[in-house]
């Protein structure tokens, strides 16, 4: 039978001036039974650190030891009060205040499993389960179409292209005149190397086609890649592979974070002090 959980999402914000955090933890609470558990994730977390690029990664480490141990006490305390008294006491701590760790709002699931709920709930909003290479392509193609579009003079669209008896659907397709340019975001998080491979030689077979069908030529074609986030000898290899098949088709790489040559690649009407001027203030969302 599913009882009732009550969750709160654990929040890193050390800028409470610019009210940006990150996902650090969730904390799960069953009130029937007066269960009390967490997940923090770990003092050693790169996505954290490398976000906030400007801040000491000791303040992080040890923010999360002290609260890791805080939160161990109150999981011992919980123990002791009725099932009424544990939800004052949940309540009590997940309340707003100021601190360099927070909570979200309180929110509610049905469990038949805590522990498996707990971390559901922590690969989901901390390890971000959601976001598949699929979906961050999408992220990729979103925010791109968006900056690329803020010029009045461009409009990317995602379009089909024809190679003889075959249609590829692109994301970002624009004309300039009589020639078709297009950008395909690339990101490489697969698990493992030959993953990776297949997935750029998908898109690299797909755009020699239309090539070879004269629907598009080379030099108008640029991947926008992600490096992938996993760090070996293979993981590299296979990347670099991947991107010299990309060269050698005649197509460009850029790396997904550099926008002003993407920019220049896209619109090759705008000088480089026109792009910068126009883009240097926007980012990327993800």
């Amino acid at each position: 039978m599913k009882i009732l959980c009550k969750y709160a999402v654990v929040r890193f914000m050390p800028f409470t001036e610019t009210q940006e955090f990150a996902n650090v933890g969730v904390v799960l609470f069953m009130p029937k039974k007066g269960i009390f558990t967490f997940k923090l994730a770990s003092t050693q977390f790169a996505r954290v650190t490398n976000f906030y690029d400007d801040l000491d990664g000791v303040i992080y480490k040890n923010s999360l030891k002290y609260f890791r141990e805080e939160l161990e006490r109150v999981e011992e305390v919980s123990k002791q009060f009725s099932s009424e008294g544990s939800s004052v006491f949940f309540e009590e701590l997940v309340r707003k205040r100021e601190s360099v760790i927070s909570f979200s709002e309180t929110s509610t699931i049905l469990s038949d499993d805590y522990n498996n709920t707990l971390i559901d709930l922590y690969n989901l909003y901390v390890g971000r389960s959601f976001a598949t290479k699929e979906y961050r392509e999408t992220i990729m193609n979103k925010s791109l179409k968006q900056i690329l579009n803020s010029k009045g003079n461009l409009r990317y669209i995602e379009k089909s292209l024809d190679a003889d008896y075959l249609t590829v659907k692109l994301p970002l397709v624009t004309t300039i005149g009589k020639e078709i340019r297009v950008i395909k975001p690339l990101a490489f998080q697969q698990n493992n190397p030959l993953a990776l491979i297949e997935h750029g030689e998908k898109w690299i077979y797909r755009l020699s086609r239309l090539i070879k069908a004269k629907s598009l030529v080379p030099e108008k074609i640029l991947f926008a890649v992600e490096k992938p986030e996993k760090i070996s000898i293979a993981f590299t290899r296979a990347y670099h592979d991947v991107t010299s098949q990309m060269l050698d088709l005649g197509a460009k790489v850029e790396q997904f974070e550099d926008i002003k040559n993407i920019i220049k690649f896209a619109a090759s009407d705008l000088t480089p002090e026109s792009v910068e001027d126009n883009f240097s203030g926007l980012k990327w969302h993800d």
